[in-house]
């Protein structure tokens, strides 16, 4: 297993948000087991050396694409030899937004909303609507059943839906609230080169300048969207073990068999 720092991006060449949970310490003391879970955007443009260390370096054995089925024709996954692949889409339909489709910069271009608003009502949605709750839990339940090697969830981009799915993860696991915020904000990092590649695109087109400024807040992350996404769950279910249970459909039992799954004493990494 090569070497890197816990929650830090895999030193891949051509996916630049795919990311270790291993080494990220519960409240009680323990650490997730490195080489097990892997969180990311989509691997369309995934390198063969890329494709190739995945499988051979990072032992990955299974892909879950939490992407709609419109996303996934548009930019299919890199076929990778030996490793299962599950379509497991979160949202459909309005709640996807208009944030990833083929023809983004089109949207966005025409989006004449309040992106801060707009983004604050995604991540509600994202916990409060019935489907993607129940697709959570489906999802949570089959990192449960999953066996030996590597699995890695992926979005389009791995930070709102992505984001989200981990940070029920790192909640159940019994992550504090401030490592799962740190892990959350690592996308603004490891998606700044995306965001200024977009943005150069629409100041050679001229655009607005709300525009521009919409184009960064829609595309990029903020500690507030996520905090404000457990807001609503603690407003609505009273806690997030409630949540887990009624919402999710995931028992006691389901959450510790994860713990006991995916965390150790110490970390080797």
């Amino acid at each position: 297993m090569a070497a890197y720092e816990r929650g830090e991006r895999l030193p891949l060449v051509s996916l630049d948000n795919i990311r270790d949970l291993g080494g990220i310490q519960t409240e009680d003391g323990r650490y997730i087991q490195p080489g097990r879970l892997l969180r990311g955007g989509d691997l369309y443009h995934a390198s063969y050396q890329d494709q190739n260390d995945l499988r051979r370096v990072y032992r990955l054995r299974t892909i879950i694409d939490l992407r709609t089925n419109k996303e996934r024709e548009e930019r299919p996954d890199a076929s990778i030899h030996g490793v299962e692949y599950v379509a497991a889409p979160v949202v459909e339909g309005k709640s996807a937004g208009i944030l990833w489709g083929q023809d983004r910069i089109r949207q966005i271009i025409h989006f004449r909303g309040d992106g801060e608003a707009y983004m604050f009502q995604l991540y509600e949605d994202l916990v409060l609507d019935r489907r993607t709750q129940r697709a959570c839990g489906e999802l949570l339940r089959l990192l449960k059943h999953h066996g030996e090697g590597t699995i890695l969830w992926h979005s389009m981009a791995g930070k709102d839906r992505a984001g989200v799915v981990t940070a029920f993860l790192l909640k159940i696991l019994g992550v504090h609230m401030e490592a799962i915020l740190k892990d959350y904000m690592r996308s603004a990092l490891y998606l700044q080169g995306d965001i200024q590649a977009v943005s150069r695109i629409l100041q050679e087109r001229h655009v607005p300048r709300r525009v521009q400024k919409n184009t960064e807040i829609l595309l990029s992350v903020k500690e507030d969207y996520l905090i404000h996404a457990f807001d609503k769950i603690t407003e609505k279910y009273g806690s997030f073990e409630k949540y887990a249970k009624k919402a999710m459909g995931l028992s006691a039992f389901d959450m510790n068999f994860l713990k006991d799954r995916y965390l150790r004493e110490k970390p080797e990494i």
